[in-house]
């Protein structure tokens, strides 16, 4: 099933097989991904509540009842690992090493640990946070985010030092032409419970926007949090006032 496996993985390669038999890896992926994905968003994001179930159900028509309970198994290991390992793109190292990658599409995702590199050789220091303005991080080829949450820990680290958490003043904004990716990108940001705005589009002909809020947008929990919702407010009042 896998051209390598990471040990930590293999619990998540088994329960995928399992359910392999009536439908197609590809298919389970992206169904799965997608079914997780609008769970995460219909919990906090109103906008597009209905399209959103209607599409969650019109997924889980497609599937028994056991497959159901596999796919929230999966969804729970997910989360599991996610808590255990902040460190890793968990859904990219998954997607390229149960060899779904579009060749088509350039799918040829970066190692997390290049992703940190570059994180590193790129942030400069932060001597200290600005309430109104926050760390921004922009990836419009995001995949399943591994540049993103590279660059949101490794601003963590050095937010440590000041007292402050990255997810109060980190905002990571993506985008992909891929709907899978899109999924991956929102689901791993959800979970590590970064602020995010993730469009799904080509970002040469259509690239994303403050203005951009359409139902292809799609925003993660912590981006209704209050202390964004107050971020944003202030901004709107900064630049009225400036």
């Amino acid at each position: 099933m896998a051209k390598y496996l990471k040990p930590q993985y293999k619990e998540l390669s088994r329960l995928f097989s399992s359910i392999t038999g009536a439908h197609q890896l590809w298919e389970l992926w992206e169904d799965g991904m997608t079914m997780f994905a609008l769970m995460i968003s219909n919990t906090v994001d109103k906008r597009y509540y209905e399209k959103r179930e209607k599409e969650y159900l019109n997924i889980v028509s497609k599937y028994s009842k056991n497959e159901m309970q596999t796919f929230l198994r999966i969804f729970a290991e997910i989360v599991n690992q996610t808590e255990i390992n902040r460190e890793q793109d968990l859904l990219g190292d998954l997607y390229m090493s149960f060899d779904l990658g579009s060749h088509w599409h350039g799918q040829f995702f970066t190692p997390y640990n290049i992703c940190k590199m570059m994180a590193q050789q790129s942030l400069g220091e932060i001597k200290c946070v600005d309430d109104v303005k926050p760390v921004t991080v922009f990836d419009c080829a995001c995949g399943g985010g591994a540049l993103l949450i590279a660059a949101a820990n490794e601003c963590q680290k050095r937010m440590n030092e000041l007292g402050f958490s990255a997810q109060d003043y980190v905002a990571c904004y993506a985008q992909d032409i891929s709907h899978v990716a899109v999924m991956m990108c929102y689901i791993q940001l959800s979970l590590q419970g970064y602020a995010g705005k993730i469009k799904l589009g080509d970002s040469l002909t259509n690239p994303l926007t403050e203005a951009n809020n359409g139902s292809d947008i799609w925003y993660t929990p912590m981006w209704f949090s209050e202390i964004w919702e107050m971020r944003r407010y202030c901004e709107v009042l900064d630049k009225c006032l400036t």
